[in-house]
């Protein structure tokens, strides 16, 4: 007998009211289907498709092993992205949803009864039957939850089964054992997890705790797919807070010592480091030790982009930091230096500007000449000389910066200052840097020599609407005030104490702090500048005023009319405004 015809007397099976025959022509139909070759005969048949689907919606409560049977043909057929739209025409989907919602029920109601025979003569048999029934859902689970997997490829099916609960159902499979069934939960929960509606549902119904039990398990797999569900759900907020409150940290961090783990637990741990909470708790672990370990046996020049996006969020704590010795900042330093990594250069600021370990400012102290080297450099990439800046205005050079004061050097700080020569964070950078130049008095008087509080009033000319370059700018001025010749400098001249006066009416607080800090130093010497700020502030405040003042003297000057019109128009009363009515 044909393929053709054994179909044909296997599909009349579907029709007798007995349920054996049933399961037996389910069985062979599963057989055919198991071969290739007979897919294309079975998808083309009118009748098939419409009955074993009918029968599976009809049956599926009466018998789990016809159930099973009919389930795995939809599965082989599944795996064929071309058949899914002739599934969907069929329900398939709404049928095996329907499926394991009922069995997930009937796990339900027989755990209940087993529990309340507790202690009973009857609970041996009981759990018996429980486990019986277990081993037998695990497998329709499978391939129900396979087929569902399937046919979510496509978006509008996967929204409506979002809808029908899909992912309380695969929460509830977690709590199972079967290695297979984990898996293609793990996997359909992974794909599920990038869609922001269903993140927040895993979120909300626990996925984070329920996926703790994988870390301690010695299952490679299982692992490696809940490392991944934790990473696209670490995407949200509260995800990372429960990760951080279900003690998960400590355990990711070990997973950075496999190589086969290493890659998504840097991701994940990435995206846990946003959250500034979250980052101190790095500081009990050894992640830092880890991180530098792996930057500094990085096999390429320039560190991945993974691995040094973790450092730099890392080297932003100083409980962090501190876990990095010496020798290892000195070697990161070099290597920075040798392959113009720029993010590096990002991370060795960090180390400087939060570490509490004196040996680093006086490790990083020793490559100032290297530093200086690369800003000069023509033909440097911006964004190193951003970094470079940034790290030479966190060292704490205090005496040496007079030595280091050569006219390459100032060249390059006017440079950058100059109007339209730089990016605004480079200029940005540049204030700083001149605000940490002039803590040193020697190095303050030959930068004002120099001229630079011309460049800096430019910049803030240039600039002004920007509250971030207004406060740099004040804070330059603030600097410049601790010694006599920066005092001296800015009382002479009053385009810059106007431009402080202006700010304090700022709606930045910052600015106005800033603004009213500079000109309490001021003050002190110079008794007469408390006029000019009244006067200026009068001038300010009245200013609509005094133009029309200045007009009108100039009218007078030039002869004019001076005399004003009434509101009635004419330059005289009339007098018979005051007649009486009665007159």
């Amino acid at each position: 007998m044909d393929s053709e015809d054994l179909l044909e007397k296997l599909l009349e099976a579907f029709y007798d009211e007995k349920i054996e025959p049933k399961k037996e022509a389910a069985k062979k139909i599963l057989g055919l289907a198991a071969r290739q070759e007979n897919l294309e005969l079975l998808i083309s048949h009118e009748q098939f498709l419409s009955t074993i689907s009918r029968t599976l919606r009809d049956e599926h409560k009466k018998s789990t092993e016809l159930c099973l049977y009919l389930l795995c043909v939809f599965y082989i057929v599944s795996n064929y992205l071309e058949f899914h739209q002739i599934l969907s025409e069929h329900q398939i989907g709404d049928i095996t949803m329907k499926i394991i919602e009922s069995q997930i029920q009937r796990f339900d109601l027989r755990y209940a009864e087993l529990m309340e025979k507790q202690g009973q003569p009857q609970q041996l048999q009981e759990l018996r039957k429980l486990n019986l029934m277990i081993a037998k859902q695990e497998k329709l689970f499978y391939v129900g939850f396979t087929i569902l997997m399937n046919m979510a490829e496509d978006p509008i099916i996967e929204n409506k089964m979002r809808k029908r609960k899909i992912i309380t159902f695969l929460l509830r499979m977690l709590e199972r054992n079967n290695f297979y069934l984990l898996i293609v939960t793990l996997l359909f929960l992974k794909k599920l997890s990038i869609v922001n509606e269903c993140k927040l549902q895993m979120v909300e119904e626990n996925c984070i705790r329920k996926l703790k039990r994988f870390f301690s398990a010695d299952n490679n797999v299982l692992l490696q797919l809940s490392l991944g569900v934790l990473k696209n759900l670490s995407f949200d907020t509260e995800a990372r807070l429960q990760i951080e409150q279900n003690g998960f940290i400590p355990d990711i961090v070990k997973m950075l010592k496999i190589p086969n783990y290493r890659f998504v637990s840097i991701v994940l741990l990435y995206l846990l480091t946003l959250d500034d909470k979250i980052r101190l708790t790095f500081g009990f672990t050894e992640c830092m030790t880890l991180v530098v370990k792996l930057m500094l046996h990085f096999p390429e020049p320039v560190i991945g982009k993974e691995l040094i996006a973790l450092a730099v969020n890392l080297s932003t704590s100083s409980r962090n930091v501190d876990h990095i010795t010496e020798q290892e900042f000195q070697q990161i330093v070099q290597r920075a230096i040798t392959n113009s990594d720029i993010l590096l250069f990002r991370f060795v600021k960090g180390v400087i500007e939060n570490s509490t370990n004196p040996e680093v400012q006086t490790c990083a102290k020793g490559f100032v000449r290297h530093f200086m080297k690369l800003l000069v450099t023509q033909g440097k990439e911006e964004d190193i000389k951003f970094e470079i800046i940034g790290i030479m205005s966190a060292l704490d050079l205090q005496e040496n910066w007079i030595k280091l004061l050569n006219e390459p050097f100032i060249e390059f700080l006017h440079n950058n200052l100059a109007v339209g020569m730089a990016e605004d964070d480079i200029v940005l950078e540049t204030m700083m840097l001149v605000s940490s130049i002039t803590s040193q008095q020697n190095a303050a008087e030959k930068l004002f020599k120099s001229r630079i509080l011309n460049a800096l009033s430019q910049v803030f000319v240039e600039k002004g609407d920007d509250d971030e370059f207004v406060v740099q700018y004040l804070y330059c001025l603030h600097q410049f005030l601790f010694h006599k010749i920066g005092i001296s400098q800015i009382l002479e001249q009053d385009e810059i104490l106007i431009q402080i006066i202006q700010q304090l009416n700022d709606k930045n607080k910052k600015v106005q702090q800033m603004s009213e800090e500079v000109l309490d130093i001021l003050r002190e010497y110079d008794q007469e500048l408390c006029e000019k700020i009244k006067e200026i502030k009068f001038t300010e405040y009245n200013q609509l005023w005094i133009e029309q003042l200045n007009e009108q003297e100039l009218m007078l000057q030039d002869g004019g009319d001076m005399a004003f019109e009434d509101e009635y128009g004419g330059n005289e009363l009339d007098p018979k405004m005051w007649d009486s009515d009665n007159d």
